[in-house]
């Protein structure tokens, strides 16, 4: 744990400074978080777990079933494979484009970052998983932090960071309760995470990276349209219903201006990507050749959106952007 991110890691309950004692993480009203090598686990057994890794991961670190699985300045084996995790994870992260390539993966799927270059700016992605924006913001010049409750994932992003000679440190959260001291991040960054919690969650969720963002930060967050060709073709499939646990739940364009507005500040909408959501062009080579068209299809569309801005509200996905003013 480096320097920077043990002075700025807080009691997720309190928010009160931590001291570090035999690898665990105390506060003075003693709440305790455990260090497990060398990542410290944040999260609240009090808070009603929206997704089954919270309590798996709680649970494994009370059986001691994680403790030596990735200990610090442990070597990676030259020429190691994709990371089994990731091979097993990747369409659950990515999307459903990428099932047909689930443990085939020959590299690691990094995306392109649609920031500028980050002069060491700090950097909080927000429901990491195995990594992949973590370590694009690390490639692209950013001190980047992530965060996810799976300690498995993880344990993932750290092993792929370092094949991928990335920068990054991580921690063990729930961004409904962010361990991090006010305004100690320069950029906040989500991707396919909170269009899956219930719309009350995101918006508890906002709220904590507005705290946690400095005044006049920037929040790039992407999320679901309700108005995009696929995302009606789905809603229709399950009845228009809200839906439940980790389902997508669609946001309208004027919802989520108006809860962006109102977590944030001044936010603008632009379009991540159509027919779909997580379509990344840099995937290219690694997807089936029946679906290339649709990803070259969405490309073209957005570029278009650029001049266009009406076709904002028909793409599938969208990307918010803020700049911090409620911090």
């Amino acid at each position: 744990m480096n320097n920077w991110l043990r002075e700025n890691l807080v009691c997720p309950r309190d928010k009160k400074e931590l001291q570090l004692e035999n690898n665990r993480l105390i506060c003075p009203e003693n709440h305790i978080y455990p260090v497990v090598d060398d990542v410290p686990v944040m999260l609240l057994e009090e808070t009603e777990p929206n997704h089954h890794y919270i309590t798996e991961t709680l649970e494994g670190v009370a059986g001691d079933q994680f403790s030596g699985e990735m200990k610090i300045g442990a070597a990676m084996p030259d020429g190691e494979a994709v990371d089994a995790f990731v091979q097993d994870e990747v369409p659950h992260t990515c999307g459903n484009l990428y099932f047909p390539i689930r443990y085939k993966l020959n590299r690691y799927p990094i995306p392109e970052l649609r920031l500028p270059p980050g002069d060491g700016a700090r950097f909080l992605d927000v429901g990491c998983n195995w990594g992949r924006w973590t370590v694009a913001a690390a490639l692209k010049g950013y001190q980047p932090v992530g965060i996810d409750p799976c300690l498995k994932a993880v344990n993932a992003a750290r092993k792929v960071s370092r094949q991928m000679n990335a920068a990054t440190d991580f921690v063990v959260a729930d961004t409904r309760s962010l361990p991090f001291a006010d305004g100690c991040f320069d950029v906040a960054f989500s991707y396919l995470v909170l269009q899956s919690f219930s719309k009350e969650n995101a918006c508890i969720s906002l709220r904590e990276i507005a705290r946690a963002v400095k005044t006049g930060g920037k929040i790039l967050i992407q999320m679901p349209n309700k108005y995009g060709a696929r995302s009606f073709y789905q809603q229709a499939r399950r009845g228009f219903s809200e839906g439940d646990n980790f389902d997508i739940r669609y946001w309208s364009p004027t919802e989520l201006k108006k809860a962006f507005t109102e977590n944030f500040g001044k936010t603008e909408m632009s379009a991540d990507c159509f027919f779909g959501l997580g379509l990344q062009k840099n995937d290219l080579d690694l997807l089936p050749p029946r679906f290339k068209a649709v990803i070259h299809s969405s490309e073209f569309l957005r570029r278009v959106s650029l001049k266009m801005s009406w076709l904002v509200n028909v793409a599938d996905s969208i990307y918010m952007e803020s700049i911090n003013r409620k911090n």
